[in-house]
């Protein structure tokens, strides 16, 4: 056994050369003897003359040796360690044991960590039968010094954190026996050992017989909760309700008995002054865990009501019931001061929640009673909780209960600090998210209400950005509530709701336009205001397009979007922050400019979107030259939706277009925007076409853009048929044969073949239903079926490509049915007229 002390040192010496020379030379007696390398590891790890770092790295590396980063090198260490030889392993193990007792804590950390993991090697093969009595023995040894105590339970704490272990019951009942001993306040006046016990009772948790064996249960839960009492030191009564968390997360139906003594854990561990953070964490922790059971069990048993146990959680009720003012109590002491309190005012809001979801309506009363008495006091700080407190409860009650909520959070909204405006406009949200569709049958706000909610929102989106970004975000949620199909003849009362919207909407885009002023010095100087666009486009697509002052509105909208990016385009970004802010600007105004020419162009004022349409033209592709592809992507969108819109006019249009219309610009989206193009148009596109073709042709020069155009070409030629299939169709089955290359779909080349063969699928799918003369159509079939049978001999293929043949052929089958249905009648008449000549003739 070599004496690796010097080694060991030098390998922590701040000098570079002579750490890279110790550690190569560690290297060396590693692969020269590696049975001898680990003995002499394990010899000073428990070698008390050693010094303590030494003995530090040395049970680094010994553990190191054992446990690896990833399975396959556990794989291997754990077979080197099985191939040593027996008398080592014997020898390395009893070093281990012996370094329990040590008096250096690192030393006797490291042997508890490599005792665990060696259990888990050891233990399925029984080689190591009988570590866990050596260890017990250490427990119950007379006269057994606190340091020995605390590394045995450490080392019992790693061997049953592998879950995957076996062991018998007897073993089970000695440790708990052993644990919950060393647990005992009067028992062991070590708090060091106490800790370590409740620690490893965590962990032999999962092998007890908790659910079944009542005995086996008192016992551990009154060792838990007498090591949370109050004058236990933090670290244990934190460890104990990490036990408690570990008890409800798996036997949540056994913790009945015993709900009233948490309960009173719960009081002292909160405290009057909020507790210690680690230990109100977890305490919080634990009830959290509690209401995420019952939430989960009930959600299961509406799921799979007749294989789920009747069983319920009613005896949860009562003591959630009571732990609300104790949550209440804690938000009070925990203000968001520091960032300690806020985790804990964070975490008590998130129970306060979960439990609210819990006991329902019950929770109502006692919220509301701390809500009135904070809610109008001096402290900014304490009407901001009560505003949380209201934001939290909203999933769990029924609508009636929570009906004052509104006109709170109304009031709220004038506050003179800042962020109580902003919580409240939050909280508003919130309620317009969870509770506000047309589809309840009990709408959270009265008629009564609305006017007020509306005027709040339109007045509270000029306040300063804090406060108008939460708004945008109420407005957001309030326009979604309306997003319901409104037919003709079934949903008036649908209509009638979505109407509304429509006297408050100029007063509404007022104040999100408000909320996303440009600073016409420095229009970029400030992030672009996503919310408030997003709410935006969600008002607009909402709004009822029947209703005239909802068309009104949006009319005007249009041109002072249009100003908008006309701004933006012709400012100069400077500043990479700048240019950021100018790129998101630009998408977002895209996006705007969508919604309303969507919402206009298919309704009886779509003469205004077309009056508009070449300014608005011109603008988004000015866009197309950015170089953001996000805003690139948006304008390309949105000239589609214009073309739409706009319908075969467009084409006076076109000369615009086509300025900007090049290779370098292409992109999926742009090339999707083309097809959308030509099916606006139709035949109109005749005198763009050719140019426009030979742009494709070019751009099929370039592999990325390849299969997109393939793609456009199937779109075009279901767009604009008769003129594809007389001027385009045998340039395009070339590309089609061309693109089939087996050269394309080398091993290197897997994702982009599959691209391309999707884009080949989807130019068949549009050329046979776009085409009218069979004979062509049986041709470009004839490519398909050779194509179709070159796919399916690669097994390399992806799905996304079986999905896309399988699709193409299942179109293929209803237009060929098309064809017989013509073949047959076109037959049909030519013997009809045969009989007629033959009959003349007769005659």
């Amino acid at each position: 056994m070599d004496n690796i002390t010097p080694i060991l040192k030098d390998a922590q010496d701040p000098d570079n050369n002579i750490r890279l020379a110790a550690e190569g030379k560690l290297k060396q007696l590693q692969e020269r003897n590696r049975s001898n390398f680990l003995l002499s590891l394990s010899a000073e790890l428990s070698s008390e003359a050693s010094p303590p770092e030494c003995r530090c790295l040395a049970g680094i590396i010994l553990k190191n040796s054992l446990e690896g980063k990833y399975s396959e090198d556990n794989s291997l260490l754990i077979k080197q360690w099985n191939n040593l030889d027996p008398c080592i392993k014997s020898q390395i193990k009893e070093s281990l044991l012996i370094t329990l007792g040590s008096s250096a804590p690192q030393a006797r950390h490291a042997s508890s960590q490599i005792i665990g993991r060696l259990a888990y090697i050891e233990t399925p093969s029984e080689r190591w039968q009988d570590l866990i009595g050596r260890l017990l023995g250490n427990m119950a040894q007379q006269g057994a010094s606190p340091t020995l105590k605390q590394a045995t339970l450490e080392a019992l704490e790693y061997v049953f954190e592998e879950e995957n272990l076996w062991f018998d019951k007897d073993t089970i009942n000695g440790v708990l026996d052993a644990v919950i001993r060393a647990m005992n306040h009067q028992a062991e006046k070590s708090s060091e050992v106490r800790l370590a016990a409740v620690k490893a009772l965590r962990n032999v948790l999962t092998f007890a017989n908790f659910a079944n064996d009542d005995d086996c249960r008192n016992r551990i839960m009154t060792a838990i909760c007498d090591a949370a009492k109050h004058d236990e030191a933090a670290e244990i009564k934190h460890a104990a309700f990490v036990c408690l968390t570990a008890i409800a997360s798996n036997y949540i139906m056994e913790l009945e008995p015993y709900m009233e003594t948490t309960l009173s854990r719960t009081t002292e561990a909160l405290g009057l002054e909020g507790g210690v953070e680690t230990v109100a964490l977890e305490c919080i922790e634990f009830w959290s865990t509690i209401c995420g059971e019952v939430i989960e069990l009930r959600e299961r048993k509406k799921r799979f009501a007749h294989a789920i146990p009747s069983a319920d959680c009613h005896f949860t009720e009562k003591p959630l019931c009571l732990l609300v003012p104790l949550l209440l109590q804690t938000l009070s002491l925990h203000q968001e001061r520091d960032v300690d309190e806020l985790n804990i005012f964070m975490s008590a809001v998130a129970c306060l929640g979960l439990v609210a979801r819990t006991i329902g309506d019950a929770v109502v009363p006692l919220a509301m009673q701390f809500v009135e008495g904070n809610i109008k006091v001096a402290d900014w700080r304490s009407r901001k909780t009560a505003i949380s407190v209201l934001g939290v409860m909203l999933e769990g009650p029924s609508i009636e209960k929570l009906a004052p909520v509104v006109g709170l959070l109304m009031d709220r909204m004038e506050d003179p600090h800042m962020e109580v405006r902003g919580t409240a406009a939050c909280t508003l949200g919130r309620v317009l998210e969870l509770r506000h569709s047309p589809a309840l049958d009990k709408r959270f706000f009265t008629n009564e209400d609305f006017p007020r909610i509306m005027a709040a929102l339109s007045k509270s989106g000029k306040d300063v950005p804090e406060v108008s970004k939460e708004v945008c975000g109420a407005i957001y949620f309030l326009a979604r509530g309306y997003d319901v199909a409104i037919s003709s003849e079934v949903d008036h009362s649908k209509k009638r709701i979505s109407s509304e919207l429509s006297p408050f909407l100029g007063g509404v885009i007022d104040a999100l336009l408000s909320a996303s002023e440009l600073d016409m010095k420095t229009p970029f100087g400030l992030p672009a205001s996503a919310s408030a666009y997003g709410a935006l486009i969600e008002v607009v697509r909402v709004s009822n397009i029947w209703d005239l002052k909802a068309v009104l509105a949006i009319i005007v909208l249009m041109p002072r979007i249009m100003r908008r990016l006309n701004t933006v385009l012709d400012a100069k970004a400077i500043s990479s922050d700048d240019k950021t802010n100018k790129h998101d600007l630009q998408a977002l105004l895209c996006d705007v400019l969508h919604a309303i020419i969507e919402k206009l162009g298919n309704s009886l004022h779509g003469d205004k979107v077309r009056e508009s349409a070449p300014f608005m033209l011109l603008q988004f592709c000015r866009v197309l030259t950015c170089d953001c592809s996000t805003a690139r992507d948006k304008a390309a969108l949105t000239i589609g939706a214009l073309a739409r819109a706009v319908g075969p006019k467009f084409l006076d249009f076109m000369p615009i277009f086509l300025q900007y219309y090049s290779v370098k610009l292409f992109s999926p989206i742009y090339l999707e925007a083309i097809g959308t193009i030509f099916h606006a148009l139709g035949d109109e596109i005749l005198p763009c076409c050719d140019h426009m073709m030979d742009v494709l042709y070019e751009g099929l020069s370039q592999p990325e853009l390849k299969p997109q155009i393939l793609a456009c070409f199937g779109e075009i030629a279901l767009a604009i048929g008769k003129i594809f299939e007389e001027k385009y169709l045998q340039a395009v089955r070339k590309e089609l044969k061309e693109a089939a290359n087996p050269r394309y779909y080398d091993e290197d080349k897997v994702d982009y073949g599959n691209q391309l063969r999707q884009g080949i699928c989807k130019a068949y799918s549009g050329i046979l239903r776009g085409i009218k003369d069979r004979k062509s159509g049986l041709k470009v079939a004839a490519d398909l079926v050779e194509f179709i049978e070159a796919v399916s001999e690669d097994k390399s293929r992806g799905t996304s490509v079986t999905y896309a043949a399988v699709d193409v052929l299942d179109q293929f089958g209803f237009t060929a049915e098309s064809w017989k249905e013509g073949l047959i009648s076109e037959l049909w008449r030519h013997v009809c007229c045969r009989c007629s000549k033959l009959d003349k003739l007769h005659r």
